[in-house]
């Protein structure tokens, strides 16, 4: 046997090395793609069968069909979630973006002084954690004795039970929600108006329109995608409020404050029924995907 035929037999086949060299991308992508099975799509599916199971953990899951997710709809504590976390959602999200969007035109003016300050002012809330926000709050509600109601009964005004009153707990939340949101929709609404050709302005300018004629009839139209982004983003984060509610409130007093998401931490981690929280969080999640699809509707059609 020559020298050639034993290197001819000892090197792989065109198709092996062609196989390797297709190979080596995917084994620096398996990782990716282990950690994805393992911790994102297999607890997904896992979760859709469990929610038609009777689950609680340590023994056998028991098949029940749709029974959790007619117990949902037949649970008028489902319903009052529901109704407190739509009702919390429509004030956050109409008062969050009005403010956002007046904190930004204020930026964006030019007889506004010390602007880089209170960008940094109105954005630092956002880097403070949920939680850590929440038991700031605790201290400035606390009945008789918080920040706030110092402040109100200087000024000779009501101060009401911020964290034990039915009737303004949510408030609280809403208070505190809007606190750290501000900045952060302000900045987006900010880049926004910075985007608007500076000559669009101008010429309405020189065409005779007043200030306010500009903003309402040149900058809003123009900012309008940007404006539906922000309704619809702090629309799916106000369906998902849990930490502010469950650290200050625990979603009381008198289940004034429960929200979806405390409603199913519930189900799951205090009563241990597994099963019907996973059923929960579908129902949950087809709330935040209508919402999606309703945010991709109404930017497409502003941008036909």
């Amino acid at each position: 046997m020559t020298a050639a035929d034993m290197l001819a037999r000892r090197s792989p086949a065109p198709w092996r090395r062609t196989f390797r060299r297709a190979l080596i991308p995917y084994l620096f992508l398996a990782p990716f793609f282990i950690t994805f099975l393992a911790f994102w799509l297999g607890p997904i599916i896992a979760s859709f069968l469990y929610s038609f199971t009777d689950w609680r953990g340590v023994l056998d899951a028991q098949f029940v069909g749709t029974a959790n997710y007619e117990r949902i709809y037949n649970d008028p504590r489902f319903w009052l979630a529901l109704r407190n976390t739509a009702f919390y959602g429509l004030v956050y999200v109409t008062l969050l973006n009005v403010l956002a969007l007046a904190l930004a035109l204020a930026l964006d003016s030019t007889w506004l002084r010390f602007k880089n300050g209170l960008k940094i002012g109105f954005f630092l809330p956002v880097t403070i954690s949920l939680v850590v926000a929440a038991v700031i709050f605790e201290m400035v509600f606390a009945n008789g004795v918080g920040l706030l109601n110092i402040i109100l009964g200087a000024l000779g005004l009501p101060q009401p039970d911020w964290l034990g009153d039915p009737q303004v707990a949510i408030w609280s939340i809403i208070i505190l929600r809007i606190w750290r949101a501000l900045g952060y929709y302000a900045v987006i609404y900010f880049a926004g108006l910075q985007a608007i050709p500076s000559d669009v302005k101008e010429a309405a300018r020189l065409d005779g329109c007043r200030p306010w004629q500009v903003t309402w009839y040149m900058t809003l139209p123009l900012l309008k995608p940007v404006i539906l982004f922000g309704v619809i983003m702090s629309t799916i984060w106000a369906l998902e409020l849990f930490d502010e509610p469950w650290v200050l409130t625990k979603g009381g007093p008198a289940d004034s404050t429960l929200t979806i998401v405390i409603y199913l931490y519930q189900a799951g981690f205090q009563y241990i029924e597994l099963g019907y929280a996973a059923a929960v969080s579908y129902v949950l999640t087809f709330l935040i995907v209508v919402a999606a699809i309703v945010q991709k509707l109404l930017i497409g059609r502003e941008q036909q």
